[in-house]
């Protein structure tokens, strides 16, 4: 994957998030960025995968269809943890994913019913079920143990030989349990 960015300037009212940003990002499976709150990491992101404007500049990427977990979970809470997910894909890649979350007994439940780190398995599920050349996870392990974390990041790196992935994390130890490599920003 190759994510070419050239002079990206954003700005929100008077906070300046990038002037003039210029960057390559040339990686295959997991790339991991990382640096403190406030840098633009999720910003950046979000640019990439087309949900938000610069104000100027350019992002030329390899990547025609795109997958994103947001930092927030974003289901929809009047439809079943299944019916979330089949709005992106078919019924049984569906439940190939909720299984592989170890959720497939929780696939008629309301969001609304599920622990905040169900709720996250079932968001990072419907984002690798959807059919993308890029997945992009933002804070995709907030309110799993370390466990759980281990788990999700094999699943994650088996996905990643079939399609690339970008990570915002915090979290060194994040990186090494992914063998990704990592960008500060």
């Amino acid at each position: 994957m190759k994510i070419q960015i050239n002079n990206l300037c954003k700005k929100y009212g008077d906070k300046t998030v990038f002037e003039n940003y210029t960057n390559t990002f040339d990686f295959e499976g997991i790339l991991l960025i990382k640096g403190v709150s406030g840098l633009g990491k999720t910003t950046l992101m979000r640019i990439i995968a087309g949900l938000e404007r610069a104000d100027k500049g350019e992002i030329i990427k390899s990547a025609d269809k795109i997958s994103f977990m947001f930092q927030e979970d974003r289901l929809i809470p009047f439809v079943s943890v299944l019916k979330n997910l089949t709005a992106v894909c078919d019924e049984k890649k569906a439940l190939y994913y909720l299984s592989l979350m170890e959720l497939e007994n929780e696939k008629d439940s309301s969001p609304l019913s599920l622990s905040g780190g169900m709720r996250r398995r079932v968001s990072l599920a419907r984002a690798l079920c959807y059919d993308s050349d890029l997945v992009i996870l933002d804070e995709p392990f907030k309110g799993l143990d370390k466990e759980l974390k281990i788990k999700i990041c094999e699943i994650i790196k088996n996905e990643s030989e079939k399609r690339d992935s970008i990570i915002i994390s915090h979290d060194t130890e994040d990186a090494e349990f992914l063998n990704a490599r990592i960008v500060e920003m």
